[in-house]
């Protein structure tokens, strides 16, 4: 009787105790931790034990212990997200297990802007934290992503679709390449959707887009201008884009932000000065409207355009108007 009495006193006692350092160990959950402001990186793959440690060596936690109590009772089937967190001073250790269960990881916003080559958005996201440029210009060669809608494309330059996008800060180059890349899909089968009988190919949609995004940003003349470059395709005239001759100096890493006459003779299949028809891709990421007016280039009989000094350009139907219109052009800027 004595010794099972015994018993009975020691199982309550270590339920007292079991339950007092539950109660001590709860009280530091709510308790604010971190001194200091603290910045964690969770990666993908790691334990809920593993990315309790990290807390705790980070002061957001006080022990595993209390972080493993926590989970069995509130995570409701939640578990960790991968990402990049940080915690300002006076966090508590429930705040920061929360943070990492809704994954309300840190973000970085980026604006791509329309126009913008593969070396230019290399250099934006690699400024930005995401990745290399190394890395952003590798993506380039992954035309699987965008095969089924132009099986013909060599490269996604062009296809990594200028927009603002928010991405986790610690988010890897391929999933935010992917992302422009399907938002470019997107749209395109939004702007192509219920069109036939085009011009082109869904490639040279895509090229021309590219041309008519480099040569205007006024919105009344982007149909014109891709209406300018389908009659010279139709006629066998050689296109004459400016923007291709600065391509190709960039991609023979020629280009000193200087266009010169003497460039339009370089040796480069994306020069159309020396090179008949469309470039072989796209030169930059064209944006929705360019995409749109080379879905549906203005009928019209302009062969040539120019500057105009006031603004925008000055559209010519004949060699000897062109000729005026860039005499006008050629005086305004002296």
């Amino acid at each position: 009787m004595r010794m099972r009495l015994f018993v009975v006193i020691l199982v309550a006692l270590a339920v007292l105790v079991t339950g007092v350092l539950a109660v001590r160990e709860w009280s530091t959950l709510h308790r604010p931790a971190n001194r200091t402001a603290a910045a964690v990186v969770i990666d993908e793959g790691l334990s809920g034990r593993e990315v309790l440690e990290i807390l705790h060596r980070q002061d957001l936690l006080p022990s595993i212990r209390a972080g493993r109590l926590y989970l069995k009772l509130f995570s409701e089937g939640r578990s960790f997200h991968w990402g990049s967190y940080r915690f300002r001073v006076g966090t508590t250790p429930v705040e920061a297990l929360e943070r990492l269960l809704d994954g309300r990881v840190e973000m970085i916003s980026v604006t791509v802007v329309e126009g913008s080559d593969v070396a230019t958005l290399a250099e934006q996201m690699t400024a930005a934290g995401i990745g290399t440029e190394d890395e952003w210009l590798a993506m380039a060669a992954r035309t699987e992503w965008i095969t089924d809608l132009m099986p013909a494309a060599t490269s996604l330059e062009g296809f990594f679709f200028p927009d603002t996008y928010r991405f986790a800060e610690a988010v890897d180059v391929a999933t935010a390449a992917r992302h422009m890349v399907d938002r470019f899909r997107a749209v395109w089968t939004e702007e192509r959707s219920g069109k036939s009988q085009l011009w082109g190919d869904d490639l040279d949609l895509v090229i021309l887009a590219s041309l008519v995004e480099a040569e205007t940003g006024v919105a009344g003349e982007r149909r014109r201008v891709a209406g300018v470059y389908v009659n010279r395709l139709r006629r066998g005239m050689l296109l004459q884009c400016d923007p291709t001759v600065v391509f190709s100096l960039k991609r023979r890493g020629e280009w000193d932000g200087r266009l010169l006459r003497i460039h339009w003779g370089v040796d480069d299949p994306y020069n159309t000065y020396r090179y008949p028809g469309l470039p072989p891709g796209p030169i930059n990421s064209p944006g929705r409207a360019a995409l749109a007016a080379s879905l549906d280039p203005e009928d019209h009989r302009y062969l040539y355009f120019v500057a105009a000094p006031g603004g925008g350009h000055t559209f010519s139907r004949t060699l000897a108007e062109h000729n005026r219109a860039v005499t006008i052009w050629q005086r305004s800027r002296r």
